[in-house]
């Protein structure tokens, strides 16, 4: 009968026990695979979940001005802006708030500037975003509008646009960042870049949007039907050019439309 020595019997079993450098190698590879194919669509889920956070706060605004509405229905001419002009003044702004409101592409509140390698922008206005109904001068610094833009987590965005109207945006509030840069695309021309203190979005897509440039969308409101106006409004973003049913549409497939799927069937 042959025996076998405690030391011979562990090392045997060790080695049961045991995985060789190929199996480890082959181990690391899978891991990685799975990896490589289920990060993205980890990633995609991740940002799918923000954008659709930052959908919520344009029904937010919509809400908070729907509301507005049905309690007062000149609720939406409260603001402190329109009451600092004359009559004159005022009644263009009104008229062509109204006007706007039944275009195709909605009236202009505000402009939006995303830009991969930097922050966001919010703009009064700007030349290739949707100018032909902008009634950013409606916001004001207080009124229907203001409140209802704070409501809505905006925080900032009426004082950026009340201040860039008055030309006084290179100064830093309590609200909002300035910060000057050079725009290597335009003859390095500096300009300003203004952002709520607050950020307005979590999402990549409103964020950092996919060039080294500026890609300009328009915070836009239109009346839910143009055929019975003075009811409820609706709030989109939307980019330069496009429709009402053309707003701004992800790769992930959100719609930023408070219209629901059909702000975006005509993109």
């Amino acid at each position: 009968m042959i025996r076998v020595s405690n030391s011979q019997s562990l090392s045997r079993q060790s080695h049961k026990a045991g995985f060789s450098l190929i199996e480890i190698l082959v181990v690391i590879v899978i891991v990685g695979i799975l990896a490589g194919v289920g990060a993205p669509k980890l990633f995609n889920v991740i940002e799918k979940t923000k954008e659709k956070t930052d959908l919520m706060k344009l029904y937010y605004l919509r809400d908070a001005l729907n509301k507005a509405l049905i309690e007062n229905e000149t609720a939406l001419t409260n603001t402190v802006t329109a009451k600092k002009m004359n009559d004159e003044q005022f009644q263009k702004l009104i008229d062509k708030m109204y006007e706007g409101f039944k275009y195709e592409r909605g009236a202009t509140l505000f402009v939006i500037e995303v830009h991969n390698g930097l922050s966001v922008n919010v703009q009064n206005s700007h030349s290739s975003a949707n100018n032909t109904y902008n009634v950013s001068e409606i916001l004001g610094t207080s009124g229907t509008w203001c409140d209802a833009l704070r409501e809505a987590g905006f925080e900032g965005v009426a004082d950026i646009v009340a201040d860039r109207i008055k030309g006084t945006y290179k100064k830093e509030t309590d609200t909002y960042t300035s910060f000057s840069w050079n725009d290597a695309n335009n003859n390095n021309a500096e300009w300003q870049r203004t952002a709520p203190k607050k950020p307005m979005f979590t999402s990549l897509a409103l964020n950092k949007g996919k060039k080294n440039e500026n890609t300009r969308y328009t915070m836009s409101a239109r009346w839910t039907d143009v055929n019975h106006p003075g009811n409820s409004l609706e709030i989109y973003i939307l980019p330069n050019g496009k429709k009402w049913n053309q707003a701004f549409f992800t790769d992930n497939g959100t719609c930023f439309s408070t219209y629901g799927d059909k702000g975006c069937n005509g993109r």
